[in-house]
């Protein structure tokens, strides 16, 4: 778990730099960027006992099922949340077996779907609160955004300034200003090059403009803090 890094790369931000505010706020040193956005999200889905399995890393049985459609959708997030018998179980990705599973084209509303050959092999994990992305990072909804590492190193912070005094909600239902810093937290098979995910936990809303999901809605953004 590292939620804490986050937190303090935050705050090492708004110590040294100040709240980014303005263009003229933003770090001399800071990398400007142009990318484009999608978003994704833990769908929280019903066990069905005649679905299909959730498997581990060793392809053992974890005792959840889903039904087709429902597994893809989990499989595509990458985290589900699976409600059994009045209890929820955080799932997340733990890697790909040798042989699929399920074809996901086979569920109308996935039927172009073209990554369908990995998706249909994915292990999973019993994880905790909004599941994790790479090197444990904590999921931290309308914070998290998934990368290409290539391109935004793993651990850094990104200051998007379309995303600045944008209301969401969260986990304790308050409605919260956005402060435009993101964090490199999470990666996928898809993202690729100026390509980010933007993480927005169970939210069915996505409340942020410049997420167009396609590749010609680009905006600026800035690298300000990695890892060292």
């Amino acid at each position: 778990m590292k939620l804490y890094l986050f937190v303090f790369l935050l705050l090492t931000l708004q110590e040294a730099d100040g709240q980014p505010d303005t263009l003229e706020n933003i770090p001399t040193n800071a990398i400007k960027m142009t990318l484009w956005a999608t978003y994704y999200y833990v769908p929280v889905l019903n066990h069905a006992e005649q679905g299909i399995d959730l498997l581990d890393e060793q392809e053992h049985k974890l005792g959840l099922k889903l039904d087709s459609c429902g597994w893809c959708t989990a499989a595509i997030e990458g985290t589900v949340i699976v409600k059994k018998e009045n209890k929820n179980y955080v799932l997340n990705y733990a890697g790909r077996s040798k042989k699929s599973q399920y074809d996901c084209r086979l569920c109308t509303q996935y039927k172009d779907y073209d990554n369908y050959s990995k998706t249909g092999k994915i292990l999973w994990e019993i994880s905790s609160g909004y599941g994790e992305g790479v090197k444990n990072y904590d999921l931290i909804p309308f914070k998290t955004i998934a990368v290409d590492s290539s391109v935004i190193p793993y651990g850094s912070v990104v200051y998007i300034p379309a995303a600045k005094g944008v209301e969401y909600v969260n986990a304790q239902g308050e409605t919260i200003k956005h402060d435009g810093l993101f964090f490199a937290g999470d990666t996928g098979s898809k993202i690729i090059g100026n390509h980010i995910d933007v993480f927005i936990g169970t939210a069915v809303h996505n409340p942020f403009t410049f997420i167009t999901s396609t590749p010609k809605g680009t905006f600026d953004a800035f690298l300000m803090a990695q890892k060292k």
